[in-house]
């Protein structure tokens, strides 16, 4: 369809709608009748001439300080977006209609480099997490929820936005159903919660907020009760029953509780049944206590850091032996007799073949095999300090607190999972490494996630040898994911549960590396922590390889 777009400015705002009344199309596009206030194109001469007219509106919007758009047509939303997308002063975009945004319009919205704030009538609420977690756009909706349960009313939850992005909630009484079947709702929704203020309490009440947050493994929360009008002895209690029964998931999801008590209270029973001195003589045992705890946990991390680097120095000069017999070897003359048949002889020198993959690692394997024979690869990646042996235990736990000397170490080492054929290779190879702050072992991978690395080609490209080959790898996805093994797969019982495995992993990719993948790719995926609840993942599918004979 070929609509007409008129594009209007008004203060620092450029209005984008569907033209509705007769035009002169003689005069459309015409560069020579031009009115700076009111700009008329057609939706087929946008899209022949895309750039020039994105270009054209870009200089018109930086000239009048313009920095929101607002689309007034959902009919003309794409083509305005394809528009807007290529405009770095905008900051804002507005959808005035009162519908509902598609899925066409916010797969154009992710491929913006530059908004920060998307206000429309309705956006699903799956959607504007995912921009929330991708983009960290905020999204601000008008569609007011009918609800008007008094749960909803405390806490102002008028909107989708209102329910998604909450901080903060207070909840009076007992829950009667409807009350219930909100709270559900926004804990379905909600990603910012951080503190649950309860002011009547009652163990059915507790009992089914935290069935909800175990549900939707909600994480980094308080549950604060007020003491005042409430009985002591049953919030003892209950609380304790709950902590008990659901300790590890508290502990791992750090929910935590608050007994907020009353002025009154804390003045009449403060220090009623503890002496002040002995109070007093505990705490400053207890400073320190952690003092001499975090002073001897420098200690171990000096020291465990001091025998990496002594060892990483070892394997440096193993490296660099076997490099430099290659480069003797490599300036050798090899003679070669040739027979011509009339009793003369002729001498050529042998094509020397110098190995892609540079570093003579047939050599380095047996060096390091004679150290540790858990060594099974080497693995390098541009422009970090990942380049180490791979080692593999008989558990994934073995090597997280060795070294590669198969000591003691809080660093760990580079280890591929025991799961994994080290010699022909499993369809999913999984390498796994800390993330060390000093930068060793994955502590630079997190790097890798920078536009400014892995758009550089060559960055794209990483080496993992072991004994029996020397292959390249060309990274296809790489993301930060909330804790999850669905990524940490090694079989699989069909082609085409592998192929569902590596779309899914190639669409959580923070960028398109446009890699064709088959049933019969192989892949290796580096892992490590980005914090207690996020990890950094790279893909890669091996591309070249020669076998080291």
């Amino acid at each position: 369809m070929n609509n007409n777009l008129v594009f209007k400015l008004y203060k620092n705002t450029i209005i984008i709608s569907e033209l509705k009344k007769e035009i002169d199309y003689n005069n459309l596009n015409n560069t020579n009748v031009i009115d700076i206030k009111e700009l008329k194109f057609s939706t087929e001469y946008i899209r022949e001439n895309l750039e020039l007219v994105t270009n054209f509106l870009n200089v018109v919007i930086i000239k009048k300080n313009i920095v929101t758009a607002q689309i007034n047509n959902m009919d003309i939303a794409l083509v305005a977006l394809d528009l807007i997308n290529g405009w770095e002063h905008i900051k804002k975009i507005t959808f005035k209609p009162d519908k509902k945004l598609n899925m066409d319009i916010f797969m154009k919205l992710l491929d913006n480099q530059y908004i920060e704030e998307i206000e429309c009538y309705e956006m699903a609420n799956y959607l504007i997490e995912r921009l929330d977690i991708n983009k960290n756009l905020k999204v601000v909706t008008r569609h007011e929820i009918e609800f008007k349960s008094d749960f909803m009313k405390d806490n102002i939850l008028d909107s989708y936005s209102d329910i998604y992005y909450k901080k903060m909630i207070i909840i009076r009484k007992d829950f009667d159903q409807v009350e219930l079947d909100d709270f559900k709702t926004f804990i379905a929704i909600n990603s910012r919660l951080k503190l649950i203020k309860i002011i009547k309490y009652s163990n059915v009440l507790l009992t089914s907020i935290v069935d909800e947050l175990v549900k939707y493994k909600k994480h980094d929360i308080v549950i604060e009760i007020e003491e005042k009008n409430n009985d002591l002895d049953i919030i003892y209690n209950s609380v304790g029953y709950i902590k008990k029964t659901y300790r590890r998931f508290f502990e791992e999801n750090n929910i935590t509780f608050k007994l907020n008590y009353s002025k009154e209270y804390r003045r009449n029973n403060l220090f009623k049944e503890i002496n002040f001195k002995t109070f007093k003589a505990i705490a400053v045992f207890i400073i320190l206590l952690g003092i001499v705890i975090v002073g001897i946990n420098y200690y171990n991390q000096y020291r465990d850091q001091n025998s990496i680097e002594s060892q990483l120095n070892e394997i440096t000069a193993i490296l660099e032996d076997a490099e430099e017999e290659r480069n003797i070897d490599d300036n050798e003359f090899d003679i070669e007799y040739i027979d011509l048949g009339d009793d003369t002889t002729t001498t050529t020198k042998k094509s020397t073949y110098v190995s892609a993959y540079y570093t003579n690692f047939t050599q380095v394997f047996d060096k390091l095999l004679e150290k540790n024979d858990d060594t099974v690869g080497w693995l390098e990646v541009n422009n970090t300090k990942i380049n180490y042996p791979v080692v593999q235990g008989d558990t994934n736990s073995y090597y997280l607190n060795r070294d590669f000397y198969k000591k003691k170490n809080s660093m760990g080492w580079v280890f591929m999972d025991y799961r994994n054929d080290p010699v022909e290779l499993s369809k999913n190879t999984i390498i796994y490494g800390h993330n060390i702050k000093t930068g060793i072992m994955f502590g630079t991978l997190k790097y890798m996630l920078n536009s400014s690395w892995y758009k550089r080609p060559s960055n794209q490209i990483i080496t993992f040898n072991t004994p029996t080959k020397n292959m390249k790898w060309q990274i296809f996805s790489l993301y930060r994911v909330p804790e999850t093994d669905d990524y940490l797969k090694t079989d699989f019982d069909t082609d085409e549960e592998y192929m569902e495995f590596l779309n899914m992993i190639t669409e959580r990719s923070i960028y398109d590396f446009n890699i064709e993948l088959t049933a019969e790719s192989k892949i290796i995926t580096l892992s490590t922590c980005n914090n207690h609840v996020n990890r950094n993942v790279v893909h890669a599918v091996l591309i070249e390889e020669e076998t080291v004979e």
